[in-house]
């Protein structure tokens, strides 16, 4: 009787336009070798340190993150920071004033803290930690030593900040992935600036992957 039920309401729904919101996929803003150089590189840091993902969004790639560690019995803990809020107005400020950037910005204000939450138990990740707060602002020293971190802001003014405070954290040996790295021009561009620019000023070489990920490594 469950089941005829069950059937005849997702015939309802596959028979409007709605039925694309009830379908069991993932959204991603990332291809699959994108998400696969991603998790290589994890695997790859033999060294103790966390695996940090900022600006975690819906919570997509998080899931894939912690079920490869899971999986690949990976003893490293995992740590979340966004805002859950999308960006701060001074971060939009700086992007329209500053980068001469004519958008709002609003796009990420439709993510949760509690949805996140409930998106990670749902795929049974129970000990994740996870922070509420602008990246600007956390206190690293929470963390303890960085193995790898996907930096995923988008923005000029919060990468740039943030970027010298995680090369500190990091282990000899361990990797930050930035996201948006790409060399076109778009509304997103400024983590790209930002990323080329610490890469200068650390004497680092720049290193894109698959289109968009910026990379950097710390020196054994």
């Amino acid at each position: 009787m469950r089941t005829t039920i069950l059937r005849i309401i997702k015939s309802l729904f596959f028979n409007t336009f709605l039925w694309k919101y009830f379908l069991p996929v993932m959204k991603f803003d990332m291809s699959i070798k994108q998400l696969n150089f991603i998790l290589d590189t994890i695997n790859e840091i033999d060294n103790d340190g966390a695996v940090v993902e900022i600006g975690v969004g819906g919570g997509a790639t998080s899931i894939i993150i912690n079920k490869f560690i899971k999986t690949n019995q990976i003893n490293k803990h995992f740590f979340a920071i966004d805002t859950f809020y999308g960006f701060t107005k001074e971060d939009i400020s700086y992007e329209n004033k500053i980068r001469g950037k004519a958008d709002s910005y609003q796009y990420y204000r439709s993510n949760s803290l509690s949805w996140y939450i409930k998106t990670l138990k749902a795929h049974d990740i129970l000990n994740a930690n996870v922070f509420k707060t602008d990246a600007k602002d956390f206190d690293y020293n929470l963390i303890g030593p960085i193995a790898f971190c996907l930096f995923d802001v988008d923005l000029y003014n919060p990468t740039s900040k943030v970027l010298p405070i995680l090369y500190s954290k990091l282990i000899p040996g361990g990797v930050i992935v930035i996201d948006d790295c790409q060399t076109d021009i778009s509304i997103y561009d400024g983590a790209g600036e930002a990323y080329r620019e610490f890469c200068k000023n650390y004497n680092l070489p720049e290193e894109l992957v698959h289109y968009k990920l910026g990379v950097i490594r710390k020196p054994i």
